[in-house]
């Protein structure tokens, strides 16, 4: 089971280390009521990635109980990977600094109708979120370990993933109205990075995933 840990950490590491969905819970917090609306995205978001993930796993699994080869999977992995590193290399290559787009001025304004479908976006609908879904999903799901460690895997992904999107949550309800105007700065920090993180992220897990599937090519 560590081993599997250890494997799917990279992509747990992915999905944290992804700017926008944190911005927009900064942001949910200088909203009217801050509070509802914070926890209606938090606790929408995790639930979006844990179903997506959830999907991924069985899909996985259903697909390992064939009596096929799993020659696919090392396939699939290498598949995902140079995809995962042409987006990445993409995004690099075309970055600029980011400004605060309307869309998400807008959302000051928001409430627990806004915080619901802005946390199903950013999580099972969000591409990058889906692929380190995905990337976890294929992981667990081929494991063969059985249900137990496969729980203990997915509950590790979604907590070490969704650390950074509750982190705004938290740090608030801790510290109240005095953290606003640090997790504001931290807010601009990451909206003026968002492309360049986002695309260091994607080309070091399309790298793992990539060099990973090789050496199982080969080995």
């Amino acid at each position: 089971m560590l081993e599997l840990i250890i494997g799917i950490l990279p992509f747990a590491v992915g999905v944290f280390a992804s700017p926008l969905p944190v911005v927009i819970a900064i942001v949910m917090l200088f909203t009217p009521h801050a509070r509802p609306t914070s926890v209606t995205y938090v606790v929408t978001w995790v639930t979006g990635l844990t179903a997506v993930t959830i999907l991924f796993i069985l899909m996985a699994g259903a697909l390992e109980q064939q009596d096929e080869p799993r020659g696919w999977l090392t396939w699939l992995r290498i598949i995902l990977g140079v995809l995962v590193l042409v987006m990445g290399v993409r995004m690099w290559l075309g970055r600029t600094v980011d400004h605060t787009p309307p869309w998400l001025t807008s959302l000051m304004n928001a409430g627990s109708r806004e915080a619901l479908r802005y946390g199903i976006l950013m999580s099972a609908a969000n591409p990058k979120e889906l692929l380190m879904a995905l990337a976890a999903g294929l992981a667990i799901g081929t494991s063969g370990l059985g249900f137990a460690p496969s729980a203990v895997a997915l509950v590790v992904f979604v907590a070490v993933g969704a650390a950074s999107v509750a982190g705004p949550l938290i740090v608030f309800l801790l510290g109240g109205d005095k953290t606003l105007a640090r997790l504001e700065r931290a807010r601009e920090w990451l909206q003026t990075n968002n492309t360049s993180v986002a695309a260091v992220v994607m080309i070091v897990i399309g790298l793992l995933l990539l060099i990973g599937g090789v050496l199982k090519l080969i080995g």
